[in-house]
């Protein structure tokens, strides 16, 4: 599931090439094989397509020989490499502030996902959105967590703070300085993409924080929360809603045309216009999430039914034989076979040997998964 018009900012490409540097990428040829335009990574405004956005990280991990080098490499990168966003972390005057201020202008740097920020009693989240269907993101959120845990470290000036982070995938075969760092913090094959923040850090005046600076740097964000903010897709805002509602049973055509503000018809008349329908979305979006679930986390059956809008585990279990062809048990077991066969960290690639690699490496608008989803 492909939707046309979803974009990410393209500079994320021009902070990987030159934080990986010394490996003797091809980018051109990168470029070629996710179909965007290299030139599209120096222009500050460029935007590419959010398949390109997710499968370049792959292929460049791949490539590296590396499945957990991300965290590192975006743990790294100078507070600045992404302009007003960064800005608008570090300067903000409290760290609640800077988490609102993500979740607010999270639409200048893509149109396929928000960030949200919830607190309860203990503390604060900052989730991202989890995209269903537009191929594997997997390294992508390996760098966004490291690049936001950065922004933490700094504008706490803590070396670790005292945050945890859940991740909905598996862990890395490879083992990145970033997790030992956050050892006993970071959990794998959770239900979310998101980093707690203890309710003592919310209130803390930031390192940087600067009152007129940041009413300068909002100003800014606001003018390209204009520009940027036009070009929102509203089939994203339909894809989204039903992935978040999934577990709440209400992903109903009434329900979501209400979360949207939008009537019914005009909902079915936009995803007709798309070439598909509420029904046929939806059944795309619980399929692509039943198959990441079962493939990347350790989660009960049960719970996995839920979170994807089942109340019946039996129904679950059709569902399921339906789209793969076997049991959800034989299915999770089959990717753990296959995950057991690469045999543990993987060696990682010299420079001198990624420029021969295949330009197939990483599909492009596909997840690794994608290319065969019936396990045999």
């Amino acid at each position: 599931m492909s939707l046309e018009g979803e974009w990410a900012r393209a500079d994320v490409f021009r902070v990987l090439r030159d934080i990986s540097s010394n490996s003797d990428l091809n980018w051109p040829q990168i470029a070629e094989t996710y179909q965007f335009d290299l030139s599209v990574i120096e222009d500050p405004q460029g935007v590419v397509p959010i398949t390109a956005w997710h499968g370049v990280f792959e292929h460049v991990a791949e490539a590296l020989g590396d499945d957990a080098v991300m965290f590192d490499l975006f743990n790294n990168v100078d507070i600045g490499c992404f302009s007003i966003f960064d800005y608008l972390f570090s300067c903000a005057p409290t760290l609640r502030d800077a988490c609102l201020a993500w979740v607010k202008f999270i639409p200048i740097r893509t149109n396929a996902y928000r960030m949200l920020f919830e607190e309860d009693e203990t503390g604060g989240y900052v989730e991202w959105q989890i995209l269903e269907g537009r191929g594997e993101w997997r390294q992508n959120m390996f760098a966004r967590i490291g690049w936001s845990t950065q922004q933490l470290e700094r504008a706490l000036d803590m070396q670790v703070p005292p945050i945890l982070i859940e991740l909905a995938t598996t862990a890395p075969q490879n083992t990145s300085a970033f997790q030992k760092k956050y050892q006993g913090r970071l959990k794998f094959g959770a239900p979310h993409n998101r980093i707690f923040i203890p309710r003592s850090l919310l209130s803390r005046p930031l390192r940087q924080s600067d009152t007129h600076l940041y009413e300068i740097i909002q100003k800014a964000a606001m003018e390209e929360l204009d520009r940027f903010g036009q070009l929102e897709s509203p089939l994203t805002r339909i894809a989204n809603e039903i992935a978040t509602n999934l577990a709440h049973g209400a992903c109903t055509l009434p329900h979501i045309s209400a979360k949207l503000g939008m009537s019914q018809r005009a909902v079915q008349r936009l995803l007709e216009k798309e070439g598909t329908s509420f029904r046929k979305l939806s059944e795309e979006i619980r399929r692509s999430a039943a198959e990441r679930y079962l493939r990347g986390t350790d989660l009960p059956m049960k719970e996995i039914a839920y979170l994807i809008g089942f109340s019946e585990l039996s129904t679950f279990s059709r569902a399921v034989k339906t789209w793969f062809g076997v049991s959800p048990r034989k299915f999770r077991e089959g990717a753990t076979r296959v995950s057991a066969l690469n045999g543990g960290p993987r060696k990682k690639v010299q420079p001198s040997r990624v420029a021969s690699m295949p330009r197939t490496v990483g599909q492009p608008k596909q997840t690794r998964s994608g290319k065969s989803a019936r396990v045999e």
